[in-house]
This record gives C-alpha cells, structure tokens and sequence, in this order.
C-alpha cells in the first residue's frame, strides 16, 4: 500500500478529508507506513476495513483534526462519480488518544434508472503517532433494511490495545 498522501479531492473540497478515508488511503499527507486489512465475521454481515497509517505526531493530529472539521461541517459531497449526503457526526467513541466517528449513504445510480443508497460507517482514531480508519457498508441486499453499518466496538478496543503494545516495546 502506498504511504503516499492522498490526491483525492471532493466536491465541495471542505469534505475532501471524508473523501480520503473512504478511499482506504487515510489522509493528505505522507505517511512512514500504511497497511490496510479487511476483517469479517461469520455469516452475511459485511466486512470492516482497517487502514493503519504512521505518521509523524504533527501529522497524525492533523489528520483527526481535519476529518474531524469535515465531518463537522459536510452533509453531502461528491467524489469522482461518487455521491454521498446524510453526513452525519456521531458521538465520540473515545477511542485512543482522540477519535471521531461519522456515519452517511452513498447514492448508486444505475444506467437503467434505480438508485440504490448504500449506507457508511467510520471511525478514525489517533493512538499516539498512528492513525487507525475503520471503515464499514452495508450492501443493500445483505441488509434486511433495518439494521445499519457499524464497526465493532470489540475490533476497535483490540486494535488500540495492539497499537498501545507495540508501542511500549519501542
């Protein structure tokens, strides 16, 4: 994965950091080390995907801040051929050192006219220098309508706890 910063821009650009998590890449700026990892569960529930990114600590607060200023201030963008609306800041998860969460739908439209809305869960969190995105969707027919995308609290706590272990043994 490349630890490159991000070059993806969204429409209005107040929403490019959204953009630039969703797109697995975490953020505009250039980072030591970037991995990226996909985690499921048994059954139809979909996956999650974890971008880890190491930054230098002014960056890393950057990248929450940034996100966090987006995340305050979009209610829809549009990326690319990508649309989004419903942005909507959740609560903070108070995860690691600082976190934030959102939650908002993409629109999919199709050439024979249906439009289907494929809602988004995320999370960005700063262990010291590293930056964490956990990203979920809920595919429309593995959805029974009623239950919406989330990442796990489980998979998230567990995440920060190997980030913290690491990063005593330094």
């Amino acid at each position: 994965m490349s630890t490159s910063p991000s070059e993806r821009r969204a429409d209005p650009v107040e929403c490019s950091a959204i953009a630039q998590t969703i797109g697995q890449s975490s953020s505009s700026y250039a980072a030591n080390a970037r991995i990226n990892r996909q985690y499921s569960s048994r059954g139809t529930r979909p996956a999650v995907v974890m971008t880890l990114a190491s930054h230098n600590l002014g960056d890393a607060k950057r990248v929450v801040g940034e996100f966090r200023t987006a995340a305050e201030k979009c209610t829809a963008y549009q990326e690319d051929r990508r649309f989004f609306e419903d942005v909507a800041m959740r609560p903070d998860p108070g995860y690691g050192d600082e976190s934030v969460s959102l939650r908002l739908v993409e629109s999919v439209s199709f050439p024979d006219g249906v439009t289907m809305r494929v809602p988004h869960a995320v999370v960005v969190l700063r262990e010291g220098t590293t930056i964490a995105v956990f990203h979920n969707f809920q595919r429309q027919r593995a959805s029974d309508g009623k239950k919406r995308p989330g990442v796990p609290d489980q998979l998230v706590k567990a995440q920060v706890e190997k980030i913290r272990e690491f990063d005593d043994a330094k």
